[in-house]
């Protein structure tokens, strides 16, 4: 966890690591243990497959127990960004979060077990269901611009667009007038409403503002794109947006 929190990559000791803690079984590691390490090696971008199987094994075989909103949110993440979805460990922990409601699940936790989901092709909608009816009743003062963005993607990946959240959503980006938001989020942003089927005028009017006040090249040609597909599919004219995009 301290490596991958200064963010300083050692092969040779990460390798040593995994070894090691696949040949104890992880033997002695408690929840928080288990989630620290698969969160480390996700982090540093290392896909170690016979630690990951271990980790969901014991995890599962546990039956999670001792597991906290932020080990539950903590392993999933490195699991989905790891590129592992393993079945048996991601049912649990939608079974284990939406059992406990997700009251003690953070605004970063709730965003970023939407998206590990989605992310996994794990589209659970009693967890989508429960991530939903949180966030809103948490009434998103917590989530940042990277979690309103990245909540709304998952969501709109998994197929799923509640209105109440999707409404909320869209009213909090339109609150904020969406400055601190990445060139990234404004792109997903818009991107996942249109796949949800949804134009709403004030987002999509403060999205093109935000967009024709910066600089064109700090968007990518992908984020361009796909804002020009997300305005196109949801009907919104936005005539100097496309003119600046051409």
């Amino acid at each position: 966890w301290a490596f991958a929190t200064a963010g300083h990559e050692a092969p040779e000791l990460f390798d040593a690591i995994s070894a090691e803690a696949v040949r104890r079984r992880l033997d002695g590691f408690n929840p928080q243990n288990l989630a620290n390490t698969a969160w480390a090696f996700a982090t540093l971008g290392r896909a170690d497959l016979e630690l990951l199987n271990a980790i969901s094994a014991e995890a599962v075989h546990r039956g999670l127990v001792g597991f906290n909103e932020q080990n539950l949110s903590n392993t999933v993440w490195a699991c989905a960004t790891a590129r592992y979805a393993s079945p048996e460990l991601f049912n649990a922990i939608s079974a284990e979060a939406v059992r406990q409601r997700l009251g003690g699940f953070t605004a970063q936790a709730l965003s970023n077990t939407a998206w590990a989901f989605a992310t996994a092709g794990h589209a659970s909608m009693a967890l989508f269901n429960a991530i939903s009816a949180e966030a809103v009743r948490q009434g998103l003062s917590g989530f940042d611009a990277q979690d309103l963005s990245r909540t709304v993607w998952a969501f709109a990946t998994a197929g799923h667009a509640p209105p109440e959240l999707f409404d909320a959503i869209s009213a909090e980006a339109v609150r904020r007038r969406l400055g601190d938001f990445l060139t990234k989020n404004l792109s997903n942003a818009a991107w996942a409403f249109a796949t949800a089927g949804r134009n709403d005028p004030e987002l999509f009017e403060a999205i093109s503002a935000e967009v024709l006040h910066r600089p064109f090249d700090t968007f990518s040609a992908q984020s361009l794109s796909n804002m020009a597909w997300a305005f196109a599919t949801a009907g919104h004219e936005a005539p100097e947006l496309f003119d600046a995009i051409s």
